[in-house]
């Protein structure tokens, strides 16, 4: 076991490669975290973290989800998620009020479902298929099934595009903005969601912070993304940070809550995607009067806490540059 960890530890630099500034001499990238199956490296030219490509695992995200997944989600509170990603919605608005909006990454597609009752001409796209079919049979959108990469979309054709928490996941984060800015009329808007590593709770929690997984490969800086979007066509417009109560609660109170109740403080526990949303489920499933006071108290400590900058995600709007 000793060798083969020694083994990783030289072989970890084994085709890497910097995804924002294109650096690949391998002495120029130093070890950041070490974990039990994969470690983040920073690039020392431009500062970016990632897990190198040595260790990178083929997720297979046209299954990301099964079917007691789905169950969970359909067992959940719709309007609770409209109002979640209403907040989305009305940041968008300040820069665009409506048009047409394109979500990379549709996921459930209740973001999506939100933009289409709040005006927009909505549409994306989904890799999953059991995410697509939700999407498209429960909440009836034009949502397509396929890989974003393969996809041929039209050039200036959309106001808005958005990414929510997907730029994390995929290996060649410079090809998709490449592309969106392509997608994107003039002066078009890209938004999105990403998990901040120069976060405060990041920075607190180091290998411990509960957004790093073999699933996220990329961890941007508010320095990295600029970086990123500015070198591929965009202008930043606002940086804020997120701070998202859900993700919270499943991700952070729920754990602690099962090492708490199997007395075991140091070991690491396996909580799968169906018992994170039925524990959310709980809190939707309380009084309709409850529900809306532990709305409106989401609202009050999402906004506080986006202006005090404390969140584990931000949220990046940039637009597109004007040649």
């Amino acid at each position: 076991m000793i060798f083969l960890y020694f083994c990783k530890i030289m072989d970890y630099k084994s085709n890497i490669h910097c995804e924002v500034c294109g650096n690949k001499d391998v002495d120029k990238f130093s070890l950041k975290y070490t974990r039990a199956d994969f470690q983040v490296t920073d690039c020392d030219v431009c500062g970016f973290s990632f897990i190198p490509q040595f260790y990178r695992k083929q997720i297979p995200y046209e299954n990301y989800r099964d079917d007691e997944v789905l169950k969970s989600v359909r067992a959940g509170n719709n309007y609770i998620k409209f109002r979640r990603h209403k907040l989305r919605i009305k940041l968008i608005k300040k820069f665009q009020k409506t048009g047409k909006l394109y979500d990379v990454g549709v996921g459930w597609g209740h973001f999506l479902h939100t933009a289409q009752v709040l005006g927009f001409e909505a549409s994306g796209v989904e890799i999953s298929e059991l995410m697509h079919h939700y999407a498209t049979t429960d909440l009836k959108l034009n949502v397509v099934h396929d890989d974003f990469y393969n996809l041929e979309l039209p050039e200036n054709n959309w106001d808005v595009v958005t990414m929510w928490d997907v730029l994390e996941h995929i290996s060649e984060p410079q090809k998709a903005v490449k592309k969106i800015n392509k997608m994107l009329k003039k002066d078009g808007f890209f938004v999105l969601q990403v998990p901040q590593i120069d976060s405060k709770v990041a920075k607190k929690q180091k290998q411990n912070w509960s957004m790093m997984s073999i699933e996220h490969i990329n961890y941007f800086s508010k320095k990295t993304i600029k970086t990123l979007l500015e070198d591929n066509g965009f202008e930043i417009v606002k940086i804020k940070s997120s701070y998202e109560l859900k993700l919270f609660l499943m991700f952070t109170v729920l754990p602690w809550l099962k090492r708490k109740k199997t007395k075991k403080q140091d070991e690491k526990i396996t909580i799968t995607n169906a018992e994170r949303q039925n524990f959310f489920n709980k809190f939707t499933k309380l009084p309709k009067f409850v529900i809306w006071l532990g709305l409106l108290a989401h609202d009050i400590v999402y906004k506080f806490m986006s202006a005090i900058n404390y969140g584990e995600e931000m949220i990046v709007v940039a637009q597109k540059k004007t040649e």
